[in-house]
């Protein structure tokens, strides 16, 4: 390198392959560039590589330098030698001489090529022209024709069809959604048919096949077959049907219909015919759009037809039935010791799961220890789906109406039968001097469930009602949150490419800058002194917590950039760095940002408010503290990103139910408590008619035992000879109360499972793997009795027959484990 001082800028890229120290080749060495761009960007800055290896085999370094038009100069090893030409697209030295003169050749070669600017381009250009060439067919005929020789094949009576051969880079414009016109090159001006609104493709026939380009391209670059023809083909273009043939005969083999053929040996005698199918064509168009237009109308009919009538019938519904109080399935107490989550730094972000599924959720509150908050205090809450991580609640409380105590968090109507985990997602920002903190639970959470001191969880209360009898307008409820889905926790989430598109340059010298097919950057160049300013007028943040841009210093020294990022509101005119404001609502700014003198970077991060819109404007501010105008940066703004900071549901966090030790016996409750239930209603009540067989189905809503609690349950109450059966069934119309189905038998109607009082005292629960099932089962044979009472009430008249039925229920009733004393 000493050699080519003042000559050459040297960039060394890599890592030293044995566990040694790399040596000091008097320039930084680069870590390894492995992403395609990372490389394409170390190719497009280079003139010259440089691989002066003493083992190779067919390097892949020489034909991604060669792409991109480098000289290459290389040691003779391996197989260097097929790949590179001395002298016409690369340079080889010798590689069986010492090292010294190995390094003089190259350099030699260096000092020529800095010389001769002219020669170092046309080696480049020639190096890249024969990686164009360099495709499948080329490498590979001379290895067929060999093969053909040796094994000839049988002449045919009929030729193969040809293929049709297209420029994978070209597929995207092939499938554009315009009309396509095909004509073959053969035909006089062809390119004159590139009329507006059709996509105009050429065709070659060579040995290979049919190779379909656009005007203007190089026809060699179509190497990819296509499997189909291209649809909405509207002519083919030929000199006559003979010229045509080959097209027309591939066709035929892979499609049912060719397109329309136009005989014409210019493109002047081809417009007449191509002008009536055009026409026709568009008819054809207009009358399927007028097609679609009816059914979309019909179907909106429709759909305003149902919705009206499923607004009746909740109407008709509500007043028939006056709404079901709230039935609670769940209660933590908050701790006497005073266990609480508070927040740090102004910040509280607190992620949980829930013990129980979302169906038929319909209220929750949480417990604040303390709350002393100053007015711009905001708290915001998130019921999820642990699963999907769907968004079924969203609320954003502000400063008055955080309190200590109990705060209530409704729903506008119960969630549907949704059998995911149920999981909350919660936030709080406050200013400097707020204190605020949630009570945790009396007793430990199980492993993982903790959200804070490692093993208690929110002291929380859970409501449910059934879906469909509910309906309110709830406090502080965010309903452009709903469905939504919620971003990863600490991943960062890369915002639209056409964000780059839509900057706004108010001030300061900032370009585009676009390598290969990426999208275009931003590249701002700032002398000592100047400042620059870019503007993103609406990037979307909903369901972000953070955002964080990116900067790279491509030039200069990084100790002298400054950045700050600001948040304004979303449209918001900014022509100058003063326009930029702390007084509209929800702005922000991450405060001037420096970069160390070795990290040739920096990154900004900026907190998003509690209430955040759905898009916001973006502003970077860059200055240079230099003072010499000499002292130049080129900065390039490399990526935006967001982020959502909830703390993430700890590993091996339960689904649906808390975890617990397997247990194989039968649920106990201490004497004097039972099983709390919400409603109980007869579903149906049937009997043969000779009373061989007859049955209560009732339906259970609101069921809580232990810690376990059930929305909606369903059984029937049977008697099929003398002994009396609870049946519970799998089916579609029936809630699925059974975390692992037991059931061993099945009927026309589908699964069901018959259970007597034989089954109960002969080991039962063994055949049920989750303790929720287990605390079920023991909840409603605990409440059999008092459930059939108050469903034979319904439909039973005569005394006799109404006793008849809870002596069946006592009789399964009396087969549970006796109370603990």
């Amino acid at each position: 390198m000493a050699g080519t001082r003042g000559l050459v800028e040297w960039r060394v890229v890599g890592r030293p392959v044995l566990d040694a120290p790399p040596p000091d080749l008097g320039v930084a060495i680069e870590p390894p560039a492995l992403a395609p761009a990372a490389l394409d960007a170390l190719y497009a800055w280079a003139d010259a590589v440089l691989l002066p290896s003493r083992f190779e085999g067919v390097p892949l370094t020489v034909l991604e330098a060669q792409r991109m038009g480098c000289a290459v100069i290389a040691t003779d090893v391996g197989a260097v030698a097929e790949i590179l030409e001395d002298g016409v697209d690369g340079f080889l030295v010798r590689h069986d001489q010492p090292e010294s003169a190995i390094i003089a050749a190259m350099v030699a070669i260096l000092a020529r090529l800095a010389a001769r600017p002219e020669e170092l381009a046309a080696i480049g250009a020639r190096a890249a022209a024969r990686l164009r060439q360099a495709g499948w067919d080329a490498t590979m005929r001379e290895f067929l024709d060999h093969l053909d020789r040796l094994l000839p094949l049988e002449p045919c009576s009929e030729s193969p069809p040809m293929t049709l051969l297209i420029d994978p880079a070209a597929l995207r414009h092939l499938h554009s959604g315009q009309p396509l016109l095909l004509a073959l090159e053969r035909v006089a001006e062809a390119e004159a048919l590139a009329l507006p609104g059709l996509s105009l493709w050429l065709l070659r026939e060579d040995a290979a096949g049919l190779r379909l380009h656009r005007p203007g391209t190089d026809p060699v670059l179509a190497v990819l077959p296509l499997p189909a023809p291209p649809a909405g083909v509207l002519a083919l273009v030929a000199p006559s049907r003979e010229a045509a043939a080959p097209l027309l005969h591939a066709w035929a083999a892979i499609a049912p219909e060719a397109p329309p053929l136009i005989e014409a040996a210019s493109a002047a005698a081809a417009l007449p015919e191509l002008a009536r199918l055009a026409v026709a064509g568009l008819a054809r168009a207009q009358a399927q759009a007028g097609e679609v237009q009816q059914a979309l109308v019909l179907a909106r009919q429709e759909g305003e037809e149902a919705r009206i009538a499923m607004l009746a019938l909740t109407q008709s519904a509500n007043q028939a039935l006056p709404p079901p109080p709230p039935s609670l399935a769940l209660a933590t107490e908050p701790s006497s010791a005073g266990h609480a989550a508070a927040a740090e730094g102004g910040r509280l972000i607190l992620g949980q799961v829930l013990p129980v599924a979302l169906e038929g959720l319909a209220s929750l509150a949480l417990h604040l220890r303390a709350a002393s908050v100053s007015p711009a205090a905001r708290l915001r809450l998130r019921l999820y789906a642990g699963e999907s991580r769907r968004i079924f609640g969203s609320w954003t409380l502000p400063a008055e109406a955080l309190s200590p105590g109990w705060i209530g968090f409704d729903l506008p109507r119960p969630i549907g039968p949704v059998r995911e985990t149920a999981c909350l997602d919660l936030q709080a920002e406050l200013a400097e001097g707020d204190r605020l903190s949630l009570s945790l639970e009396e007793a430990e959470a199980p492993p993982g469930q903790g959200v804070a001191e490692g093993a208690r969880a929110l002291a929380l209360r859970l409501w449910t009602v059934p879906f469909g009898r509910r309906f309110l307008l709830p406090a502080h409820w965010n309903w452009e949150d709903l469905d939504l889905p919620l971003a990863p926790e600490g991943v960062p989430v890369h915002l639209p490419a056409q964000l780059w598109d839509s900057a706004v340059l108010p001030s300061g010298r900032v370009e585009r800058v676009a390598l290969g097919a990426e999208a275009p950057r931003l590249l701002a160049s700032l002398s000592g002194g100047e400042r620059c300013l870019v503007l993103l007028p609406a990037v979307p943040v909903r369901g972000l917590d953070l955002l964080q841009a990116e900067l790279a210093v491509r030039l200069g020294d990084a100790a002298l950039l400054e950045a700050a990022l600001w948040l304004q509101p979303a449209g918001a005119a900014v022509a100058a760095e003063a326009d930029l404001s702390l007084l509209a609502p929800g702005s922000r700014w991450s405060g001037w940002r420096r970069a160390g003198p070795a990290e040739g970077g920096l990154r900004l991060p900026l907190a998003l408010p509690p209430e955040v819109p759905d898009s916001v404007a973006v502003v970077l501010v860059l200055r240079d503290c230099g003072t010499a105008p000499e002292e130049l940066l080129r900065v390039e703004w490399a990526d935006l990103s967001g982020l959502r900071l909830a703390a993430p549901i700890p590993a091996g966090a339960p689904v649906a139910v808390r975890t617990r030790q397997p247990t194989r016996a039968m649920p106990r409750l201490p004497r004097g408590q039972a099983p709390q239930v919400g409603a109980v209603r007869l579903q149906e009540h049937y009997e043969t008619p000779d009373r061989g067989y007859r049955h209560l189905d009732i339906g259970v809503e609101g069921l809580r035992a232990g810690e376990f609690a059930w929305p909606r349950l369903r059984f029937k109450l049977a008697l099929h000879g003398e002994e009396p059966v609870l049946e519970f069934r799998a089916r579609p119309d029936w809630p699925a109360m059974f975390e692992s189905w037991p059931g061993r038998a099945a009927d026309e109607y589908g699964p069901y499972l018959l259970l007597a009082a034989r089954d109960l005292e002969g080991g039962f629960a063994a055949r049920l793997r989750s303790e929720r099932d287990r605390w079920m089962v023991f909840a409603l044979l605990r409440l059999l009795p008092t459930a059939v009472a108050t469903a034979a009430r319904e439909a039973i008249s005569e005394p006799e027959d109404y006793e008849s039925w809870l002596d069946l229920a006592r009789r399964l009733h009396a087969a549970l484990p006796q109370e603990e004393g």
